[in-house]
């Protein structure tokens, strides 16, 4: 995993043109936000009636690479949106259907040609985005036209690309048939796995670094090519809440990155200030995060009060990923995700199995989202002991709290006898030194787990029972309850 792909990501559907977008990568640096990359969505770089074919849309890009340029200035990378279907108004639409590029129709062999649902009462457009023009599938089974697709990339990363979003994926009929014989209906689940492969293996072909995609569709097998984000979510409470399920029972398939719409994409109303936070928030401990919607998402548009709010917690992101990376680590080796359903984490405590939107966040941070107006929730804690990190108050497991939060508190608990590795707040993950990444950390009573994958720290027992913490100079340690069980030294 990249590390800057840990950072906030930051969208809207969508910036109107290059100047609009830089402006946003200015106010970024201007407000103080933490962030590592920038999306150019949907209509943003390119022209929606002969959408997608890789032609920047020349009325507003004349020079992409400057365009893009002017954008990475500011320390940011570079996300811009696809998908896999030609636009039957597309220029090259024609000579794509001659070499046989597409999905074709049973019936007479001609390109598979699908019209979207542009009704207002229907759409899942609604009446904010443009209606689509008719458009034919990239056939991924035939392996001309996957060469041909994965190598258009090429340019698109000269330019300045970083990383691709590889939204749709969903849309196969089932009276269509691929280049390998098979029918639209046994394609159609698998698809959205050949797709992502093929950006995924675009962005290592020709990308800067690791590869990583942001897709939206998924299937068996889509770990390998991460990561996945939960769509289009309403901008309401329950499309918060699905949210969270949502990316908890994708972690319970065995698909360790996840991300949602922080803010939900569009509804009847835009969000607001408190619905924005508390989505925040629980994000933060989510191995990735992004504000995305129809309507500004940028933290100065909800107000000064929660501007601050906002940065506070993204600051918190950011001190967490040397713990992010230290999961990201295990998710890799054993597939367990980043965020872990109570079933998962806990499957022999009956107490924490209904408790669906509370989660672990890797092994040492309970998290339990605020999912009503109001700042009150229940929480199930788990077995052992638990550490508020707003109070430092320790609570015995096994029990249920009501637990009230104000707008700049949110409940996560650290799990007593395990250490939270923390390091600076930064403006984006190219400020984080790559040699001494930490600045700090919590100590949950006796830290009887020991870091993993850190030179910098060293935990030792002796016979009597006591913990000695061995941290480099610039290390500082602080420990949740009984301080004198623990010895903090040099290393």
């Amino acid at each position: 995993m990249p590390a800057w792909g840990l950072g906030l990501w930051i969208s809207k559907a969508y910036y109107a043109s290059p100047d609009e977008a830089i402006g946003v990568a200015a106010a970024l640096r201007e407000h103080g936000v933490p962030c590592d990359v920038l999306t150019l969505d949907g209509r943003a770089a390119w022209e929606v009636r002969t959408r997608f074919d890789f032609r920047w849309d020349e009325s507003r890009y004349p020079d992409p690479k400057a365009a893009l340029a002017a954008i990475r200035a500011f320390g940011l990378r570079v996300c811009v949106w696809l998908y896999p279907y030609v636009s039957i108004e597309s220029p090259r639409y024609a000579a794509l259907a001659e070499r046989g590029f597409f999905l074709r129709r049973k019936s007479d062999g001609a390109p598979c040609v699908f019209d979207w649902d542009a009704d207002p009462a229907t759409s899942p457009f609604g009446n904010v985005l443009t209606p689509l023009s008719p458009s034919s599938i990239i056939d991924f089974t035939n392996p001309q036209a996957y060469a041909f697709w994965r190598d258009e990339h090429r340019a698109l990363f000269e330019a300045g690309v970083d990383v691709i979003k590889s939204d749709f994926g969903e849309q196969v009929p089932d009276d269509c048939v691929a280049h390998n014989g098979d029918t639209g209906r046994r394609l159609h689940n698998v698809y959205s796995l050949l797709y992502n492969r093929c950006e995924y293996e675009a962005t290592e072909r020709y990308g800067r670094g690791p590869a990583m995609v942001w897709g939206r569709a998924g299937w068996t097998g889509a770990q390998r090519y991460p990561i996945q984000w939960g769509g289009d979510p309403q901008s309401d409470w329950e499309g918060m809440c699905a949210s969270i399920r949502g990316g908890l029972a994708w972690g319970l398939t065995g698909v360790p990155f996840y991300a949602t719409d922080i803010g939900g994409f569009y509804g009847s109303t835009q969000p607001d200030a408190e619905l924005y936070l508390r989505w925040l928030q629980w994000s933060v401990f989510s191995s990735h995060m992004r504000l995305h919607g129809v309507g500004a998402r940028e933290p100065w548009a909800f107000g000064a009060e929660a501007e601050g709010i906002a940065r506070k917690w993204l600051a918190l992101r950011y001190r967490l990923i040397p713990y992010l990376e230290q999961t990201i680590a295990q998710a890799t080796r054993s597939g367990m995700p980043v965020a872990r359903a109570m079933p998962l984490a806990f499957p022999d405590s009956r107490l924490t199995r209904d408790f669906e939107t509370q989660f672990m966040c890797g092994d040492a941070l309970l998290v339990a989202p605020i999912v009503r107006e109001g700042g009150e929730i229940d929480i199930a804690l788990p077995p052992g002991a638990w550490y508020d990190l707003n109070t430092r108050a320790r609570y015995p497991g096994s029990q249920v709290l009501r637990y009230a939060a104000k707008l700049d508190q949110f409940p996560v608990f650290g799990r007593e006898g395990f250490a939270l590795p923390l390091g600076r707040a930064v403006q984006h993950t190219g400020e984080i030194h790559a040699d001494h990444p930490l600045e700090m950390l919590w100590i949950f009573g006796k830290p009887a787990h020991v870091l993993e994958g850190f030179r910098q720290v060293k935990v030792e027992e002796d016979r009597g029972g006591a913990f000695t913490v061995r941290a480099m100079l610039n290390v500082d340690a602080q420990v949740f309850g009984d301080a004198s069980a623990v010895n903090v030294l040099p290393l």
